[in-house]
């Protein structure tokens, strides 16, 4: 476990220089202040660092404790030992950066969607600390992720609709500072897309169409940022996410020619993964997060999580 601190200083030397400036970790947030992760959250964790051993795969908390020792977070984070969890202390992290003020102001905290808003600023401000892929913890993760690939990109989540629930850029890209600027000065704490989906399509096509007159959609917008095509990470859309429950999947699914899935977890949150079940989902954890599936399918208690 590591504590990072304000100026950047970590308590193990070790993580130090891939938390500040390591453009292969692959890093999630947990922003609901709870100290422990929920199983569909610990099956994106796993999945991810299983597929990617070579990568550091960071789960940032904001608390001051975790509970590391209850299984099965502690079994996957022996078995994994490229995982790092990460406790900080939000307004440390948020003091010295442009979005500062807005943490201080607190407008955000009285948002119907205060937890969502603060999960689309403080996934930008690691990204302008220390670059590398982040993504939602309703992923799970079903191929290596390649870093060629899935770098410095935008991915599409439909059809000409861009997304900010996973994205990859390098420390130090301008993109990165022009969406800072956009979220310090554009709050809009009654819209629950404006500094999420929306965000990052106004942003991203204006900061493209200033490098290129007509952007070569869908694979390049422009030079420095790459958008990759939904079928990537995205092989179902948020109208369909009801698939994953279903039982006969045909071959030719979309989903066994994409590197991730989205479960979209604030529409399919309430719908049970059935423990040893031939549900799409159930399969899925059974081989990408194997650990987690495992004790779930032991603990007498539950039968599906």
């Amino acid at each position: 476990m590591v504590r990072w601190g304000r100026n950047n200083q970590t308590s193990s030397s070790f993580w130090a220089s891939s938390i500040l400036s390591d453009d292969r970790r692959i890093y999630f947030h947990e922003t609901t202040g709870r100290d422990r992760l929920n199983l569909r959250q610990l099956c994106a964790v796993e999945s991810t660092a299983k597929e990617n051993p070579s990568r550091s795969v960071q789960i940032f908390f904001q608390t001051d404790h975790v509970n590391v020792t209850s299984a099965p977070f502690e079994l996957v984070l022996k078995t994994y030992p490229n995982i790092a969890v990460l406790l900080i202390n939000a307004k440390d992290y948020f003091t010295a950066t442009p979005l500062e003020r807005w943490y201080s102001r607190g407008v955000w905290r009285k948002s119907p969607y205060k937890t969502e808003h603060f999960s689309d600023y403080i996934r930008i401000l690691s990204s302008f600390k220390g670059g590398g892929m982040y993504m939602d913890l309703d992923f799970v993760t079903l191929k290596p992720l390649d870093a060629d690939i899935f770098r410095n990109f935008v991915p599409e989540e439909d059809n000409a609709v861009l997304t900010g629930s996973s994205f990859h850029f390098q420390k130090g890209h301008p993109i990165v500072r022009k969406i800072m600027t956009y979220l310090a000065s554009s709050y809009r704490p009654k819209e629950w897309a404006h500094s999420g989906p929306a965000m990052m399509q106004s942003v991203v096509l204006k900061y493209c169409r200033k490098k290129l007159p007509e952007p070569t959609y869908p694979l390049f917008l422009c030079p420095e940022i790459k958008v990759l095509p939904k079928k990537y990470l995205y092989p179902y859309t948020f109208a369909d996410w009801k698939r994953l429950f279903v039982t006969n999947v045909s071959s030719s699914d979309p989903i066994f020619e994409s590197y991730a899935v989205h479960t979209y977890n604030k529409l399919s949150k309430n719908e049970p993964v059935l423990v040893g079940s031939d549900q799409l989902y159930s399969q899925i954890a059974r081989v990408h997060c194997p650990v987690t599936y495992a004790h779930a399918l032991t603990d007498l208690e539950v039968d599906f999580f």
